[in-house]
């Protein structure tokens, strides 16, 4: 019987080693992956994707890209959204959209308990779907998915590169558990149990170090912020580049300045990390501060039953505070409308995420002439709401009753002093626009695609 064990071990060894060679053998030359399973989202990441697949398209005439999705959409649609959402035209004739079946073990739905590593696994077994079906000579990653790099690099023979948005685990996640405060990722009953909080500290040390090790299989290692790139380098223990994120901020900085009204807005995913309740609760208190004419228009995209679920909290919590002529709800409103109304007219943008990696919604507010309060942490921090040419680009805040006093402020300006600052705003992004953004992403991956 352990012969036979052998035989079996020997066999199914000879079966991944020649699955191996097979797969390498049969890398298709001057193609390039990205893997974005949710490519159609219309979100940052997003953007990111599509601007860094238009920079290839006309850095190298000889490449074709193909980009891994698993949404039910048709090519076509993708690429009209693009278009539409971001103001990205690439070539059909040089994309191609590769459908994944298996997405749905990537969601966290799928996994109540253990979501991190869940997820993780979920994502290097939807790459090997992916890699199956269509094999590149470079991956690159733009979703965060670092179990896959392992996969592509060592399984697929394939050059890797990656963009991180935001770690999957940070030191700042540990330290959360550690000191036993409740969020949407630490539950109550982990949080208020000794016990619990150490198995729970144990598995993220564990998981950090798994990271640290699939993330190092990467060739080319890009980040969003100064943020992202210290725990990166943390973790990873590699030094990665700064590639801010592109934002629209050409087509926004022709929106005039003038004409603003008592209009506060806020862009974003239903997300919980967004922190929408905060919003409401910083609208009371501005209410309660005799600021009863200024409005709040909360605006974003819907991606399902749960995004769907966080929208009706928040109505529920505007009623709640009896807010309902003050704070109004827009879900997936389309760039037309965005543009031509909302960024048009309002005073001030609200940004209410804690350790937002970036930030890209309050560089839109810049350009567009939008004063941000952004949350006083990370991205918005240390990159974004900075003094440019020693003058103000915006404002930030970590409570309510902070937020409230920062759109007071906003609010009582003069047209000159609302002015001042729109300018200084709108002339610091020329940090984050499209064109920088693909230079610096050529510069990162250019080793891989030559």
């Amino acid at each position: 019987s352990s012969s036979m064990l052998w035989s079996i071990l020997g066999a199914t060894l000879l079966a991944f080693v020649a699955g191996i060679v097979i797969a390498w053998s049969r890398r298709k030359r001057n193609c390039i992956g990205f893997f974005h399973p949710y490519c159609n989202d219309g979100g940052g990441g997003e953007r990111v994707l599509w601007c860094a697949v238009q920079a290839l398209l006309r850095e190298r005439k000889d490449v074709e890209i193909v980009v891994y999705s698993g949404d039910a959409v048709p090519q076509k649609d993708i690429l009209a959204k693009a278009l539409e959402r971001f103001g990205i035209e690439v070539d059909g004739e040089r994309v191609t959209i590769v459908r994944l079946h298996w997405r749905g073990i990537v969601e966290a739905r799928c996994y109540p308990f253990f979501t991190l590593m869940g997820q993780s696994i979920g994502s290097a077994l939807l790459s090997v779907e992916a890699l199956v079906k269509l094999t590149p000579s470079v991956f690159i990653d733009t979703m965060g998915c670092a179990f896959t790099y392992p996969v592509a690099r060592y399984g697929f023979g394939c050059y890797v590169g990656c963009y991180v948005h935001y770690p999957t685990i940070s030191t700042d996640m540990l330290g959360l558990v550690a000191r036993r405060e409740e969020t949407y990722n630490n539950r109550g009953f982990i949080s208020r149990s000794a016990v619990l909080t150490q198995c729970k500290l144990v598995y993220y040390r564990r998981f950090a170090w798994l990271y640290g090790f699939v993330g190092r299989c990467s060739h080319a290692i890009m980040c969003n912020s100064s943020w992202t790139k210290d725990h990166i380098k943390h973790i990873w223990q590699i030094n990665p580049a700064v590639v801010y994120p592109p934002c629209n901020t050409d087509n926004l900085q022709t929106i005039a300045l003038a004409g603003r009204e008592q209009l506060v807005i806020s862009l974003g995913q239903f997300r919980p990390e967004k922190n929408h309740a905060l919003q409401v609760d910083a609208m009371k208190q501005l209410k309660d501060k005799g600021f009863s004419s200024v409005k709040l228009a909360i605006i974003g995209s819907c991606r399902g039953a749960g995004d769907e679920a966080r929208v009706q909290a928040v109505q529920d919590r505007v009623k709640q505070h009896g807010l309902e002529s003050t704070v109004s709800l827009h879900v997936n409103v389309p760039w037309g409308d965005l543009k031509g109304k909302w960024l048009k007219t309002a005073r001030a943008g609200m940004h209410t995420m804690w350790n937002e990696h970036f930030g890209i919604n309050v560089v839109e507010f810049m350009a567009a002439g939008v004063l941000p309060i952004a949350h006083n942490s990370a991205g918005p921090k240390e990159d974004i709401v900075v003094d440019w040419e020693g003058k103000p680009t915006g404002f930030l805040a970590t409570t309510a009753e902070e937020y409230a006093e920062q759109i007071a402020k906003v609010m009582k300006m003069s047209d000159a002093e609302l002015e001042a600052v729109q300018r200084n705003s709108r002339s610091s992004v020329t940090r984050f626009s499209d064109l920088t953004f693909q230079d610096a992403f050529l510069s990162s991956v250019r080793n891989l695609i030559s």
